[in-house]
């Protein structure tokens, strides 16, 4: 049986080179190839790498260069911003990136947004393409998990 891990990030130590938007209580670096050697130690065989927006916001080119260099064992996912005026435009192009499997759409409370991040008409959409049954099931379910209705 094949071994995928659902999500996983990856990221350099803090550098002027590629320094970090903020600083989480995480390890100093958990290098793409430290992913790798974790990995095969316990027998995972690929991972969907979510680019860590905590650090590198929507910038997701530490995980194209990770899916570069280990190509067979990384599906990669890019923040963006649903508010960007040119979304539909990052998304296409995303889609063209070798390894790309999904982008993860940021409800985040920032300073330029004028809605709450847990406005719910932008749920809705991210289970458009799902039978009615299970967008119905996946839609009580954030809805249960983040309090919101």
């Amino acid at each position: 049986m094949t071994i995928i891990d659902s999500q996983v990030h990856a990221y350099e130590a803090n550098t002027p080179e590629r320094p970090w938007h903020s600083v989480p209580n995480w390890p100093d670096h958990v290098t793409g190839a430290e992913m790798v050697a974790a990995m095969d130690k316990v027998g995972v065989d690929g991972a969907i790498f979510i680019s860590a927006f905590s650090m590198y916001r929507y910038d997701a080119s530490y995980a194209v260069e990770v899916q570069r260099a280990h190509p067979g064992r990384f599906g990669i996912v890019k923040p963006v911003d649903p508010d960007d005026p040119a979304v539909a435009d990052v998304v296409a192009e995303w889609k063209k990136t070798p390894g790309a499997v999904g982008v993860r759409i940021m409800l985040t409370k920032e300073p330029h947004r004028d809605r709450d991040p847990a406005d719910q008409r932008f749920v809705a959409p991210i289970y458009s393409h799902s039978p009615a049954t299970e967008s119905d099931q996946a839609a009580r379910n954030l809805a249960g998990s983040t309090g919101n209705r």
